[in-house]
């Protein structure tokens, strides 16, 4: 597919955890493939012994079976097939079990586990023969080849480094004992893993930059789609202007209805207004209302016109706006502060 021009954002998380739903994910299968081929280099190292030894002793088994005729000549040739698939069984079973688990790990180191169905849902673009043309004679099939191509010469220049000085050695074994050729053998092959790895590293790791580089290509974003993103993430304006219409409409009714009720209003003088109740029936001072800016300034007017007394304390009245919600009483720490506005006002009241 032709890479749009316009797409020149990097992806958003909304946008990549989108394409890895679609199963759209960095794949990189040379790194998937020398990992595993490493980890089964470690278990060749690891069971080489035990595997030769289990192999040595089964092919004994056969040489007597051979020699005396049992199964054959009994007739148990289930016996002989159940025994040969024990044999295989032991010998591969624990290649199998640590290939599983180093795939499974290796897919969830990447990418988590988040299995998805999408890939496996048929597509019937895929069946016209135009596209599979398009398709098979694409950029991306010429490339893909020439790096099919490249990983193959460095992987034989690898595994020749290896084979070719020893292979006289290796067309002589035969004239070698049995104990020299196993140790010609495994050193062949400890060294032939070793290059091959190697060079499966370096080529996974030159294709995991590109396949990196190619999968941040294709989902990049326009400009517009960053803007639509954004614009679903905050919500559409018009909704939010009426939600701000809405809450500004009950907070006034609150400010008309519950600020007649306060005991007194604490002011920043300007910022900040805070309504505080405190009667026999509240066991601390309540907040029936708090603004900032045009709701403070509704709230002093409101206090005016009902007679309850204003009082200007700037960092108490920023204090109790941040830390107490409408209907809640104040914090223990701030019953000092308060109660000491509160005598002044009952001073007042007094006075008056």
């Amino acid at each position: 597919m032709a890479h749009d021009p316009s797409r020149t954002e990097r992806a958003t998380p909304k946008r990549r955890e989108k394409a890895r739903e679609e199963g759209n994910i960095l794949r990189v299968q040379d790194l998937d493939s020398t990992l595993l081929f490493g980890a089964n280099l470690f278990l060749f190292l690891g069971v080489w012994g035990a595997t030769l030894t289990l192999m040595t002793q089964e092919v004994a088994y056969f040489f007597r079976c051979a020699a005396t005729g049992f199964p054959i000549l009994d007739g148990d040739l289930s016996k002989l097939g159940v025994d040969l698939l024990w044999i295989v069984l032991r010998i591969l079973l624990p290649y199998f079990a640590v290939n599983f688990l180093v795939a499974f790990a290796i897919q969830f180191v990447q990418h988590g586990f988040k299995p998805t169905f999408k890939p496996l849902q048929p597509k019937f673009t895929k069946l016209n023969p135009a596209s599979g043309f398009k398709r098979i004679f694409s950029m991306k099939s010429i490339v893909d080849l020439s790096k099919g191509l490249f990983k193959l010469l460095i992987i034989f220049w690898a595994a020749y480094i290896v084979i070719g000085p020893k292979m006289p050695l290796i067309l002589q074994s035969m004239r070698i004992s049995l104990n020299q050729g196993i140790a010609l053998m495994q050193e062949t092959l400890f060294q032939l893993y070793r290059n091959v790895l190697l060079a499966m590293f370096v080529v996974a790791g030159i294709d995991f930059l590109f396949q990196r580089y190619q999968f941040e290509k294709n989902i990049k974003m326009t400009k517009q789609e960053i803007k639509d993103e954004s614009k679903d993430a905050e919500g559409n304006p018009e909704i939010k202007g009426k939600q701000r219409s809405i809450m500004m409409q009950t907070a006034m009714r609150r400010i008309i209805t519950q600020v007649p009720k306060a005991t007194v209003v604490i002011t920043n003088p300007t910022h900040f207004a805070v309504a505080l109740k405190y009667d026999l029936e509240t066991p601390a001072p309540m907040c029936v209302a708090k603004g900032i800016d045009h709701m403070a300034l509704k709230i002093r007017e409101r206090a005016t016109v009902a007679g309850i007394p204003i009082v200007e304390n700037p960092p108490l009245a920023r204090l109790l706006y941040r830390a107490v919600d409408i209907d809640r009483p104040i914090p223990a720490d701030l019953y000092q502060a308060v109660a000491q506005v509160l005598a002044y006002v009952y001073k007042l009241k007094g006075a008056a």
